[in-house]
């Protein structure tokens, strides 16, 4: 397929920590949530596939083509990045920061509005986006990714859950899986299993840089698999797309064995 996201064999180091994952191939169509502790490489991996951490060794690969070598303007056309932690200097409105998704790439009319509208915050389209809390900001990124996508592109998303309220949270899970049934190569980094469980159709485990486990997310995000994998206790619940993997806190609380 033209537009798989290839890691093959990259090293990308940062200070003491070296990302070494070996070979891993996301497919179009599909969603990778990307699990593991934290400092163990997801943010690593997703900024290396969005072409901003060339590695030393070894390649990211996009439908053949190393990332790292497009200009920023072809890269701005198939690969789209949600940060972590999105940062605006500036003060914009919400509308204008969705559009800054869409700067290096031809104007799209209405394409802001609509991915505002897909993630439920339309109505907030003229506000200053600094008055916004941390959730809705988080989702501005989401429609700012949303915005610049294009259909059958690389969608890469780093804890893009975090601080979202659940309904909120299911929304934007309907919504990147639409992406992905329209061809999207989707790339998603979590800590929470229940989304990672309703989001995933591969999931990719990364522990001190090296995967761990990658395949099927109906095996790797098994609750056996997982709390081997993890280290930590994970129990199994249901979800509308079956059973879904949740961390057992209560399992993990001290004196817990006694209880």
């Amino acid at each position: 397929m033209n537009n798989l996201l290839e890691f093959r064999s990259p090293e990308v180091s940062r200070g003491a920590f070296l990302f070494a994952p070996g070979h891993v191939t996301l497919t179009p169509g599909r969603v990778a949530v990307l699990l593991g502790p934290n400092g163990g490489g997801k943010s690593t991996a997703l900024r290396m596939a969005a072409g901003l951490l060339p590695p030393l060794r070894g390649d990211g690969l996009r439908g053949g083509e190393p990332v790292a070598a497009m200009s920023a303007r072809a890269r701005a056309g198939r690969v789209s990045l949600v940060v972590q932690r999105p940062e605006v200097g500036a003060p914009l409105t919400v509308l204008e920061v969705v559009r800054l998704g869409r700067v290096a790439l031809p104007s799209t009319e209405g394409a802001a509005e609509r991915s505002l509208a897909r993630v439920g915050l339309a109505e907030l389209a003229h506000r200053p986006y600094h008055s916004l809390s941390g959730g809705q900001q988080q989702r501005v990124s989401v429609a700012r990714a949303l915005a610049q996508h294009a259909a059958g592109g690389v969608l890469l998303l780093d804890e893009a859950f975090a601080a979202i309220d659940p309904p909120e949270a299911a929304s934007l899970v309907r919504e990147i899986r639409a992406e992905a049934s329209r061809g999207a190569t989707v790339l998603a980094a979590t800590h929470d299993l229940a989304v990672a469980s309703a989001l995933a159709d591969d999931a990719w485990c990364l522990v001190d840089g090296r995967t761990r486990a990658f395949g099927a997310a109906g095996e790797v995000l098994a609750p056996e698999t997982l709390s081997s994998l993890l280290g930590i206790s994970v129990r199994e619940a249901s979800g509308y797309r079956g059973k879904i993997a949740v961390a057992d806190f209560a399992a993990m609380l001290p004196g817990a064995e006694h209880s």
